[in-house]
């Protein structure tokens, strides 16, 4: 017997609701509450009401296209070229030696598939933020060489997760180099309509002004905003690229364009925080079969907590030069130590381009929500509140504030 859409969507629509509530509550991030939920409305609902053709999967991949089209919304392309080079360098670092451990513990020494060597080297920094605000480090020179450490091994992980995907549905090795191809040359013309569109918008302003204002009654710039998501995301269908790459240049697209727009980035992702992300976390919890024999990749699943957190230490000694105490060191690279998202979005992938089976995909889901759990308590545990104890430079001269959200 199934239930009517209308009461599974009022169901979730309640847990959406309450999730966040009870993620602050706990200081457990919010996406982790949701999937939470989502592994216990699993063993309630019936299966024909969220399977995968349904409305509430057909939602939730709506809301997952969003939340990577905020995860490009992050990248700053303008401030990662003017970053202090010792800022992008680290992150090269941290995602070489991130890689190079995983390989050498998953890889090797466990033998997992590249999917898991690949999780292994997830780094962002949706998690990152939060814990920042709530400790009041947001303004400080700290929070900013962190963000920017993670936003760049972050882009260099969605490049390696998409070439991946492109070249595990073909055997083929000339047809997987073919399509990686025409994914960059993709990229590049994306980046292309990027330098036109800014040259347009600079010839003429009054076209983008709607954009930035707050109160349209057409929501013209939300509206244009969801048609560039989906033109791009249509594109790399029909060229065979996965649509997360398309969701993430998109995002790209629009802050290379846009620009530091509050009013339409605050209704973008108050839109998208109101439910279809929710949604999204909450199918993710909803699709993991927990019935699965898990049991075996347990120990897989630890060593990749310990890949999470042992090669993020690299980041101690970069901070630690940059003025901040030892402590305050630790509790920035514990922060970079939880990539809910990106592996989400790994298991995600993995199981859509049948890489990876049932049991891989929940081992990856519950790795991703115990490093939620346990990594962003022990940076908020670490990293004192800032009108207690900063770096030794921003106790000298404050650095003005600038917001970003987590994914």
């Amino acid at each position: 017997m199934t239930l009517g859409v209308s009461f599974v969507l009022a169901i979730l629509g309640v847990a959406t609701f309450v999730g966040p509530l009870i993620g602050e509550r706990l200081q457990v991030p919010g996406a982790v509450i949701e999937i939470l939920l989502g592994f216990a409305l699993s063993f309630v609902l019936p299966h024909a009401d969220y399977a995968t053709n349904g409305i509430v999967a057909t939602l939730g991949s709506l809301g997952f296209l969003i939340l990577m089209f905020l995860v490009g919304v992050e990248f700053d392309l303008a401030e990662i070229r003017g970053a202090s080079r010792s800022a992008s360098l680290m992150g090269i670092v941290l995602l070489t030696s991130s890689f190079l451990v995983s390989w050498l513990l998953l890889g090797r020494l466990a033998g997992a598939s590249s999917m898991w060597v690949l999780a292994g080297a997830a780094t962002s920094v949706g998690v990152t933020v939060p814990v920042l605000h709530v400790r009041g480090w947001m303004g400080a020179r700290f929070a900013r060489d962190v963000l920017m450490v993670g936003a760049v091994a972050e882009i260099g992980y969605l490049v390696a997760l998409n070439v991946l995907s492109v070249a595990s549905r073909h055997d083929s090795a000339m047809t997987a180099i073919l399509l990686g191809t025409r994914a960059l040359a993709f990229i590049g013309f994306s980046l292309f309509v990027v330098f036109l569109i800014r040259r347009l918008r600079v010839k003429a302003p009054r076209h983008f002004h709607r954009w930035f204002l707050r109160d349209d009654p057409l929501e013209v710039g939300l509206r244009g905003t969801f048609a560039l998501l989906f033109v791009v995301v249509a594109s790399c269908g029909l060229l065979h690229i996965p649509n997360v790459l398309g969701a993430v240049l998109a995002g790209v697209i629009f802050r290379s364009v846009i620009g530091h727009a509050k009013a339409i980035v605050e209704r973008v992702t108050s839109v998208a925080n109101a439910f279809l992300i929710p949604l999204f976390f909450l199918d993710v919890g909803l699709q993991t079969p927990l019935r699965s024999d898990v049991e075996g990749l347990a120990p897989v699943a630890a060593l990749v907590l310990l890949v999470l957190s042992v090669p993020r230490l690299v980041v101690v000694p970069y901070l630690r030069r940059r003025g901040n105490s030892w402590r305050v060191s630790f509790a920035g690279a514990a922060s970079l130590m939880a990539p809910l998202t990106l592996l989400v979005t790994t298991a995600q992938i993995g199981k859509a381009d049948g890489f990876i089976g049932p049991r891989n995909y929940t081992a990856i889901i519950l790795v991703a929500v115990v490093s939620a759990i346990i990594f962003p308590s022990v940076a908020r545990g670490l990293l004192p509140h800032r009108r207690d104890e900063g770096s030794r430079e921003d106790r000298k001269s404050p650095a003005p504030t600038r917001r970003l959200e987590a994914n």
